[in-house]
């Protein structure tokens, strides 16, 4: 099971379900940093604002990140200039710059304890053939005057190749600065967070959007922000063929090793992203990589290992104190959608496709729907908006979602097993009388079972018997081993199929 460090040992304060209609002028649906920085926004221009949570606040990906706050994300640079232009790319890089500006002044001003360290990110490459790309890197930052470092003298326990550096970067403990947040919230008074409220659809009708609840309850308002990671108003808007669901995976433990402590990631697959973090008056090494797409694995366990033995072999890591995963989604334009969620519906406003750079890209998101909903010009409204044609007009887009079509067929033909046996702990997928059931069985001998189609567009999910979640391998949507919804499109849960102990 994931064991985040962010949410170890820190108690937050528990809000209750919100069991009665409502009306305000902004409801915001999700209790990330994106959905926390909205509420908080807006709260600050005189907006009654109410916040809902599907589970518990921080307890999404938020809660299962690195922490990085940096404009350095990967090798983008080039490839934005190359597909947007310099204009466009220079927005996207402003708007990050904002973005981190507003944290580093909002953890001043209310004088948040977040454990903000600053430091230089580096990008590296331990691999020859991939210099011509750190160059191209180190070009784009030269057209956008962007402050660097090229292969300055480190003291790393391996190799590299090529190295760029970017000063007066940070990370810092995410959990504790939103806490300060919502604490500031309170102490404002007349606030409305809810946990434990599930969104089932968003509907604008007349400039009024309702937002109807798995209880039967509405909230009326004339706004709706769409935080949730995936927008659960996916209706008609096809954001399953827009969206690209990626694992990533993370380990963190004491170490023994000098280094220039830095804020690392290299650009060759694997990915490997270094930092460290205080950690009970120590320090300990966050390592973080092993992408794939989601439902594309039937055992994360390995990840976590590859991850742990880079640790072992050049930081002498021992085993690891905390291990996590998170599920984010890419846009195939590099670009997050930030905006209306279509042209019908402006009053429905979408975050999402932060491509696992979400602590700045979170915060921008935040920014401009504060300025859409309050009528105030913003630099970077067209460059994000959900509606533009950048994002379906690649390769990517195409080969992803032919792709998707090709598990939808080729899962059916493939071979499953027929026996309904299993060890304690473990589940798997198996055919019988034509169906596909997904069954595990618990330590202490309790069956679950559930037919393991998708309900968004009946693709054959696939078991992780490491995270113990169905997970589907067309479009990301997840379950826990009771079938209850976790993430991704289909929204609803698995169908449960009666079973007994055994």
């Amino acid at each position: 099971m994931d064991r985040s460090l962010w949410l170890h040992d820190y108690e937050l304060k528990e809000f209750p379900p919100l069991e009665d209609d409502l009306e305000v002028d902004v409801l915001v649906i999700g209790g990330g940093i994106t959905g926390i920085i909205s509420t908080y926004l807006l709260r600050d221009e005189g907006v009654k604002v109410a916040l809902i949570e599907q589970k518990r606040l921080m307890h999404g990906t938020t809660s299962f990140t690195t922490g990085k706050l940096t404009i350095q994300h990967d090798i983008i640079y080039q490839e934005l200039l190359k597909k947007h232009g310099l204009e466009k790319t220079r927005l996207y890089l402003d708007s990050h710059l904002e973005a981190f500006q507003f944290i580093k002044n909002t953890i001043n001003e209310l004088n948040i304890a977040c454990d903000y360290e600053e430091r230089t990110s580096f990008i590296y490459t331990q691999s020859p053939k991939e210099i011509p790309k750190l160059i191209k890197e180190v070009e784009a930052y030269q057209q956008l005057n962007i402050p660097y470092l090229e292969n300055p003298p480190l003291n790393l326990p391996f190799a590299v190749e090529g190295v760029l550096g970017v000063t007066n970067q940070a990370h810092f403990h995410v959990v504790k600065y939103l806490q300060a947040i919502v604490k500031e919230l309170e102490d404002q008074g007349d606030i409305y967070i809810y946990e434990n409220t599930k969104v089932l659809h968003v509907k604008e009708e007349d400039d009024i959007c309702v937002t109807f609840l798995e209880n039967g309850r509405k909230v009326r308002s004339r706004y709706v922000i769409l935080a949730s990671h995936y927008p659960v108003n996916d209706t008609l808007n096809s954001y399953f063929m827009k969206l690209k669901p990626m694992m990533a995976y993370v380990v963190a433990a004491y170490y023994d090793k000098d280094f220039t402590d830095g804020d690392y990631i290299n650009i060759e697959k694997p990915t490997r992203s270094i930092r460290t973090h205080p950690y009970q008056d120590k320090r300990i090494l966050i390592l973080a990589g092993e992408g794939h797409q989601c439902g594309h694995t039937s055992n994360d366990k390995k990840h976590y290992q590859n991850l742990s033995d880079f640790g072992r072999m050049y930081f002498n890591m021992d085993t690891p104190l905390f291990m996590w995963s998170t599920q984010d989604y890419e846009t195939f334009d590099k670009l997050p959608y930030i905006g209306a969620i279509n042209k019908n519906n402006p009053r429905i406003l979408l975050t999402t496709g932060f491509k696992k750079w979400g602590m700045l890209t979170s915060t921008l998101s935040a920014m401009l729907c504060r300025d859409i909903i309050l009528n105030k010009k913003n630099a970077y409204h067209d460059l994000y908006s959900p509606c533009r044609l950048t994002d379906k007009l690649t390769g990517k887009f195409f080969v992803y979602n032919i792709s998707g079509v090709g598990r939808l067929i080729g899962d059916r033909l493939k071979t499953y097993n027929k026996s309904w046996s299993i060890e304690p702990g473990k589940g798997k997928i198996i055919s019988f009388r034509g169906k596909k059931y997904g069954i595990y069985k618990d330590e202490q001998g309790e069956t679950y079972i559930v037919l393991a189609i998708c309900p968004h567009l009946k693709c054959i999910l696939t078991f992780n018997n490491e995270h113990k979640t169905y997970d589907c391998p067309c479009h990301g949507s997840r379950f826990n081993y009771k079938g209850e919804y976790l993430d991704g499109p289909a929204i609803v849960n698995l169908k449960r199929i009666k079973a007994t102990k055994k």
